[in-house]
């Protein structure tokens, strides 16, 4: 019998939820939400807000892991359900690559492909949705997506292994659900795009450091290590020095809390 997910309640961050929080909530609305899991920039977001560390890095993404070993056809139910929102499947420029995962929505004078530069309040900005699945999933359970291959995300098998149900009143009097890894989870997703993605390794860096404060209990967590986990870490330690410029993201006992977890997480056994 499966286990059910621990379940947290996220009050808004001062502001309230802003973009693309409206995002999450619409796709939640059609996507249940046992077929899929928040991941990336507003992943960091949900357990920054959670543990009041006035740390939240804007991001135009939303970026989901789909749970293709839950059932068949997720993934093109995904694709129907993202259509019916207005979200296109942008296709590749190399017509070589037979991956697809991102959908977008409107129109935009902003790359958000290859960065995330400021947007000034006249630009229209594009509504990105990144559709993705964890990198070790059986054979038996591969799915494509509009006819391609997904793009896996490094880390996600662990990270859908720790999960929780995160609750959130995006919409007034409206309670919305979405499954996001716990922090331990969110964690080695971030060192394993560190160690794997050469685009913008301090974005990862900074969001590691934020989800390291987030870590409530270091030595029970240390108990749960499977495969690379302490290995990708150890990526994290190796880079994250004392007085790195990244630990500037907190201050005060947060700062003193993060370091104390990243030592805890990556010491000897």
């Amino acid at each position: 019998m499966p286990t059910e997910r621990p379940t947290i309640r996220v009050a808004a961050a001062p502001g309230d939820w802003p973009d693309p929080w409206p995002n999450v909530a619409e796709i939640a609305a059609v996507i249940p939400a046992e077929q899929w899991t928040l991941v990336g920039g507003l992943m960091v977001q949900i357990h920054s807000i959670h543990h009041g560390l006035g740390v939240v890095r804007p991001t135009n993404d939303v970026d989901i892991v789909v749970h293709v070993e839950t059932s068949r056809g997720v993934a093109d139910e995904t694709a129907i359900a993202l259509r019916s929102l207005g979200y296109k499947l942008r296709p590749t420029f190399d017509p070589r690559d037979n991956t697809a995962h991102r959908f977008v929505r409107g129109h935009s004078k902003v790359d958000l492909v290859t960065d995330h530069p400021g947007v000034d309040s006249g630009d229209a900005v594009e509504e990105v949705v990144d559709v993705l699945v964890a990198d070790h999933h059986a054979p038996s359970v591969t799915q494509r997506l509009a006819g391609r291959e997904m793009v896996r995300i490094e880390g996600g098998t662990q990270a859908l292994r720790r999960t929780v149900n995160a609750q959130l009143e995006i919409q007034e009097g409206a309670l919305t659900t979405i499954s996001v890894p716990r922090p331990l989870g969110a964690l080695i997703l971030k060192a394993a795009a560190y160690t794997t993605d050469s685009r913008d390794k301090d974005r990862h860096l900074n969001d590691a450091v934020a989800l390291l404060a987030c870590i409530d209990d270091p030595f029970a967590d240390r108990e749960e290590f499977t495969g690379s986990d302490r290995s990708r870490l150890l990526s994290l330690r190796r880079r994250l020095r004392p007085g790195d410029i990244s630990w500037s993201v907190l201050s005060g006992q947060s700062r003193i809390d993060a370091e104390a977890a990243l030592e805890i997480l990556t010491a000897s056994d």
